[in-house]
């Protein structure tokens, strides 16, 4: 079997275990010992057979990070960007997206209040400072922390 073949190979059984984008398909054949040609030789054939696909890659990534992980649209940009998927794909696959971030966003706050105590000004701006982490903009984090009460009345000491 000659390079090429085994290449191929190894890219189909990277690609049956998860989906990859094509940069980490190269990259991982690149670590394997395949030269810069034959790599991308490998993965331009990937995509024409339609076995690599980043707007694709992108559009499930968004889907699932919003809907499994409660990332906000930032984080998932750089992620995408540091897998190699082109800026122009993530956008078009943001567009695309059928995905709610406020809702993902509040079901997430709503989720961490049940466990995380929020008993003065400095633990709402650590809060804050967790879900921008998360990739969330400030002006959305704003807008759905309105739809919760906290209560700063009280000192800490008394909550025990």
């Amino acid at each position: 079997m000659d390079s090429y073949t085994r290449g191929k190979h190894l890219a189909l059984r990277f690609l049956s275990a998860r989906m990859y984008t094509t940069r980490e398909i190269y990259d991982r054949l690149r670590r394997k010992g395949y030269d810069d040609e034959l790599a991308e030789k490998i993965v331009s054939d990937l995509i024409e057979e339609g076995a690599l696909n980043d707007k694709f890659y992108a559009e499930c990534y968004i889907a699932d990070s919003v809907n499994l992980g409660a990332k906000g649209e930032y984080r998932i940009r750089q992620e995408l960007l540091r897998k190699g998927v082109a800026a122009s794909l993530i956008d078009r696959a943001f567009k695309e997206a059928d995905v709610d971030f406020d809702a993902s966003l509040r079901e997430y706050i709503k989720e961490r209040l049940r466990v995380t105590q929020i008993s003065d000004y400095k633990d709402l701006m650590r809060f804050k400072a967790s879900l921008a982490r998360r990739g969330y903009s400030s002006g959305d984090i704003r807008r759905v922390l309105q739809e919760f009460e906290f209560d700063f009345s009280k000192a800490a000491w008394e909550n025990n």
